[in-house]
Formats: C-alpha cells, sequence, structure tokens
C-alpha cells in the first residue's frame, strides 16, 4: 500500500473527519487529526430567521457546504418549521455531498455543477437567474465568489451567515507549526479554505516560504486549492471529486 508509513494531517474539525481517517488507516497511512476550524452559532440569528419567516419570496436557495444546509435546516426546525416544507424552491448544491446533505432534510436538488465551486455553480445557473430572488445560507468565512457570480447574471442575492468558522479554543499554534517544521506530516489536508487560512495563520512569513521543504499539501477541491495557492503556498494534490475518499485516492496515486 503506498500510504505505508506516510503521516497524514487531518485538518478536519474531529466530528467530520471519520470517513478520511479510515480511507487513511485502509490504505496504510496513519492519521492524525488537528482541527483548524471549529463550527459555532452565528453572532445572530436574525437575517437568518427573516429568510425562513418569508422563504416563500425566494426562487431559490443554494447552498455551498454540507455545514450551511445543516445549521439553516437546524434553525427552521428551532422556529417549529419543517425544512422539508420548502420543496417547490429550486435548491442547489455546490458538490454532490452538499447535495447529499439536502437530501437528508427532505428537498430535491434541482442542480449540482460538474466542478464543486461557488463560481461553478453559478455558472451553471446561469441568466436563469435574471431577475429571481436566491438565498444562499453560508459560513462567516464564505468565498465571495457564489454570491458574486449569482449576481453578476442578474440575480437578487440574499446571503445569510447561518455558522461562524473559528479557531478551535485551546490550539497550541507555536506546538503545531514546531511539528510541522520539523517534517513529522508527509502532507497535509485542507477540506475548506478557512482551514487553509487557519492554518497559515499558525506560520511567520518566513515559516511559510520554508513549508514546501517540510510538508507537501492536499485540497479537497478547486476552491480551496484556490484558497491554498492565494496564502503564497503551493499544492501537490487536488481531489477530483470533492469528497474524503476520492481526496486520500488522489493521494494514494500521488505516492504510488
Amino acid at each position: 500500500m503506498s500510504l505505508s508509513d506516510r503521516t497524514i494531517l487531518v485538518t478536519r474539525p474531529k466530528d467530520a473527519a471519520a470517513e478520511m481517517v479510515r480511507e487513511i488507516e485502509r490504505r496504510g497511512g496513519a492519521a492524525v487529526v488537528i482541527p483548524m476550524i471549529t463550527i459555532t452559532p452565528p453572532a445572530s440569528w436574525k437575517d437568518c430567521d427573516d429568510a425562513i419567516a418569508g422563504i416563500r419570496q425566494y426562487d431559490a436557495i443554494v447552498f455551498a457546504s454540507v455545514n450551511a444546509v445543516e445549521s439553516f435546516a437546524g434553525r427552521a426546525r428551532v422556529l417549529g418549521v419543517d425544512p422539508g416544507s420548502f420543496e417547490g424552491i429550486a435548491t442547489m448544491a455546490v458538490g454532490e455531498k452538499t447535495a447529499e446533505a439536502i437530501r437528508k432534510i427532505g428537498l430535491t436538488v434541482a442542480l449540482v455543477p460538474e466542478t464543486s465551486s461557488g463560481a461553478s455553480l453559478a455558472a451553471a445557473m446561469g441568466l436563469s437567474c435574471a431577475g429571481k430572488r436566491v438565498l444562499v445560507p453560508r459560513g462567516s468565512l464564505a468565498r465571495e465568489d457564489l454570491v458574486s457570480g449569482l449576481r453578476e447574471t442578474g440575480a437578487h442575492v440574499d446571503a445569510v451567515t447561518v455558522y461562524a468558522t473559528e479557531t478551535p479554543q485551546g490550539l497550541t499554534a507555536a506546538s503545531i507549526a514546531r511539528r510541522v517544521l520539523a517534517g513529522e506530516f508527509d502532507i497535509v489536508t485542507f477540506a475548506s479554505p478557512s482551514a487553509a487560512v487557519h492554518f497559515a495563520n499558525l506560520f511567520s512569513p518566513a515559516e511559510l516560504h520554508e513549508l514546501p521543504e517540510c510538508t507537501k499539501i492536499a485540497a479537497i477541491g478547486p476552491s480551496t486549492a484556490d484558497a491554498v495557492r492565494a496564502l503564497g503556498l503551493s499544492i501537490d494534490v487536488v481531489a477530483r471529486e470533492a469528497t474524503a475518499a476520492s481526496l486520500v485516492q488522489c493521494i494514494d496515486e500521488y505516492y504510488g
């Protein structure tokens, strides 16, 4: 197995890392989980609550992450609203994992783009959005490519924050940075742009410059890969599909 004797850093929250850890270990690798993000409620639910109360004014709901689906649906239930009652409003997903989460709350997915990114989803929706009202539930650090892409088509977009993305409490930056710079991890994996940003914040500019000599970097999709490059880092592996299984498969092929 080509991942034998490879140590892989998984930066996802622990409750979301299980599938990736299983895939790594199944291929003979060692997985170390150190979350770079934690998901918390937003500072205020007001915008989300207003959107749920007026949900029938929207022609479409667009989700860019599983967390957005689960947080939005959870808030609807808190307000006594069954998310399944939103059926009839066109619902879009940025990728297949997000689509699965949408189906779990009882909604039909109208569109999933071939490439898992906000820009690709906006492009796939195209000019059919012109003049339409679109709701985008999202995280506090969400990229603007989805919303800006939709607005360029002529859509009227309401983007509401349904969860906050923060650095986990107790994260010892110096300790993690030392381990990475010491070459403890063969490859670092990122499943979101915010995880990459928080990881980069652990290092000084000089240390970031050293990173390519210390470890490789793998990203789950093009948006995350773009975020890594924007930080001045190089990407060694990008998953063909935005799933944990695909990411580990591509890492396996890289070392194979």
